[in-house]
């Protein structure tokens, strides 16, 4: 038997955009799919511990199985279009989180409206997808959250690392990670790591000469020397 569909459903990744996005649209109702990709383990402990800690009411499902496809670089081919096609047979509006200067294949502003009328056309159901956060950036949203008065502590528990070994440390070597420590550090907010991202090499040899050389939109550009500038300035020159 099918279930009536309900008003919106977020998919909840308990990372450091789903968690406040929970908040920012009043504490809808999340679902997490379990893709079997390389860090869904430390994600399904992330959920938990914010599912305990906030009292968010989110169901856990594996019928979406796509770690097969999962590229060197963490990437799953159109794993947002999957996502929001399945997630729409629980709800008529789908949130799925992206931020300011998201601009992929399968997230964007334009991607996901996209899928709303392509998933609304093949399914003949009234069907959005969109995000809250077009207009912010990863730290415009840690600075909102922390604004409403949030716990730190909370915001602590979410997982934004593709690590492979199943550790719940965020590594410090990966591109999640810098995107993290960027978006916290330029709130003030002290996290832990395994390494300090700011010392990964990848970021001398690419992300320096890239931000300076206009491969990132300029706001991109200017989060990440205000977080290197919060470590010395020498690290950025």
């Amino acid at each position: 038997m099918t279930e009536p569909r309900i008003p919106e459903v977020l998919l909840f990744s308990a990372g450091l955009d789903s968690y406040p996005a929970w908040h920012y649209l009043g504490r809808p109702p999340g679902l997490y799919f379990d893709l079997g990709h390389r860090y869904a383990s430390q994600e399904r402990a992330a959920v938990a511990a914010l599912s305990d800690a906030a009292g968010i009411e989110i169901e856990i499902s594996d019928e979406l199985r796509l770690g097969a496809w999962e590229a060197e670089d963490a990437i799953i081919p159109l794993r947002n279009v999957h996502l929001a096609m399945h997630a729409s047979n629980r709800a008529e509006m789908v949130w799925c989180i992206g931020v300011k200067g998201d601009h992929t294949l399968d997230k964007s502003r334009d991607a996901f409206a996209d899928m709303g009328r392509f998933i609304a056309r093949f399914s003949e159901k009234p069907t959005r997808v969109d995000s809250p956060f077009w207009d912010m950036t990863k730290t415009d949203i840690i600075a909102w959250y922390l604004a409403q008065g949030l716990p730190v502590e909370h915001l602590l528990l979410t997982f934004s690392c593709s690590r492979t070994d199943g550790s719940t440390v965020h590594c410090g070597r990966c591109s999640s990670c810098l995107r993290r420590w960027t978006s916290l550090v330029n709130n003030g907010v002290e996290a832990e790591f395994e390494h300090q991202p700011w010392t990964w090499d990848r970021v001398r040899e690419f992300y320096i000469p890239a931000m300076r050389g206009g491969r990132y939109p300029d706001h991109r550009a200017h989060e990440f020397f205000a977080a290197l500038a919060t470590v010395g300035a020498a690290v950025a020159s």
